[in-house]
């Protein structure tokens, strides 16, 4: 799909077609000019949430305009932000946006396309600086229906301190015949799970989300991406019963039955990083934006123990790694001066100077500037392997349809029905394609 580069075309046409309009409206004479305003937001409760509230207080010292962040959850958040939209209360003026929400939001014209505001103000906000896959968070049918403000790279994570470990690396070239290294296949990503679950220690080779809804949905298809497999072909047929689908599936139980902690089945995001996080698991297929804190000590028992790899995949797949985040959109329904001042608070926060300031406080990047700079890299090393990630980055393994919301809410019973064994992967795949079919009359 890809929509993102042509919503890159377009700007880039449109640049040189209107080369004077670059600059209207960037410049503000008045030094605070949305004094009084107050601001609501809807943010998604990831790490980089506490320090959005701070930055909601200090944007009042540059504009006037105070930002009041709402912090919720997942399923809260996406629930109270579409019945926000959807019943014209105007209860948020701004909200982050996932990336898979894409096609619904934009199909239904419930935040406002920022196409035109990024051309205006193209070489302020210098767009080349953003990572080409960044657009993906809000790119649909020509319209960029929210702006890139946090992009996620999946990525395996692994116990490098336990991979370098000498006696480790003996004992598993004598079982395995090969040298222990981060997998690049998914028979050695079961090998080394293999090898490193041993329940009398408390120690489990992989652990995943389990929990039914949309944490055993995406988990999920991390894996069905490694497979090949596809949700929806090119042209739109439903094609989740194929045999590279079956072949995630029934890897992904293994990970339930063999490889995960007791209670994985009932994992969502927090659970998951928590298991690693405190020395039970020693791989996961995580986001970035979790790399942090693993090296804060408050959360962490594994501080300087972490690796970050590129995800395996299956024999004959090209790899493609897993590309997600949130975007930050405007409240369609608010007044032209409130979407004024919101668009200023999006071109504040995603600026380079905040930017660096924010990943700094747990925040995820969305430029090239942010992930070359010197002083973050000498904090944190993995931002070179994180740009690797994005540049081969595929946004849309997750389809981001109008229907999404959906298919996430029936692969999200369906493979959880799977790994619990209430139906056989076979079973449980050819259900939610009649169900996904269903959807769009197939």
């Amino acid at each position: 799909m890809h929509l993102w580069r042509k919503v890159l075309v377009v700007i880039a046409v449109s640049i040189l077609a209107t080369s004077g309009i670059a600059l209207v409206g960037s410049a503000q004479a008045q030094d605070k000019p949305y004094e009084g305003v107050v601001l609501h937001l809807a943010s998604m409760a990831d790490q980089f949430a506490d320090y959005l509230k701070v930055l909601g207080r200090k944007f009042e010292e540059v504009s006037g305009a105070r930002v009041e962040v709402d912090i919720l959850g997942y399923v809260e958040l996406y629930q109270k932000i579409t019945q926000d939209y959807a019943t014209h209360t105007k209860q948020y003026d701004l909200a982050t946006t996932d990336i898979v929400w894409t096609g619904e939001f934009a199909e239904k014209g419930w935040t406002v396309d920022l196409t035109p505001l990024i051309l205006r103000d193209y070489e302020e906000i210098d767009v080349p600086d953003i990572l080409p896959v960044m657009w993906a968070e809000g790119s649909w049918d020509g319209k960029q229906i929210a702006f890139p403000m946090a992009g996620y790279a999946n990525s395996l994570i692994y116990r490098k301190d336990l991979f370098s470990d000498p006696k480790e690396q003996a004992n598993f070239k004598a079982k395995y015949g090969y040298d222990l290294r981060p997998p690049r296949t998914m028979k050695e990503l079961a090998d080394i799970a293999t090898f490193f679950t041993r329940p009398k220690e408390n120690m489990y080779g992989l652990v995943a989300n389990g929990a039914r809804g949309p944490a055993v949905a995406q988990d999920w298809m991390e894996y069905m991406r490694a497979f090949g497999g596809q949700i929806l072909d090119a042209n739109g047929k439903v094609v989740i019963d194929s045999p590279e689908c079956l072949a995630a599936l029934k890897f992904f139980v293994d990970i339930f039955d063999k490889w995960a902690p007791p209670g994985a089945i009932g994992y969502w995001w927090d659970d998951r990083e928590t298991s690693y996080r405190t020395g039970q698991s020693v791989m996961e297929s995580s986001w970035s934006i979790a790399r942090a804190g693993y090296e804060d000590p408050t959360i962490s028992r594994v501080v300087g123990k972490t690796g970050m790899a590129m995800t395996p995949s299956a024999p004959a797949v090209k790899p493609q790694f897993g590309f997600g985040g949130w975007g930050i959109g405007i409240n369609a329904d608010i007044s032209p001066e409130r979407q004024a001042a919101a668009w200023a608070f999006i071109k504040w926060i995603t600026s380079p100077e905040i930017q660096k300031e924010w990943m700094l406080h747990d925040g995820a990047p969305i430029r090239l500037s942010t992930l070359l700079d010197p002083e973050l890299n000498q904090k944190m090393p993995w931002l070179r392997t994180m740009l690797k990630l994005f540049i081969d980055g595929n946004g849309d393994y997750r389809p981001r349809v109008p229907e999404y919301s959906r298919i996430q809410d029936i692969l999200g019973l369906r493979i959880n029905q799977a790994i619990t064994h209430e139906l056989t992967p076979e079973e449980a795949l050819s259900k939610a394609a009649e169900e996904i079919r269903a959807i769009y009359g197939q």
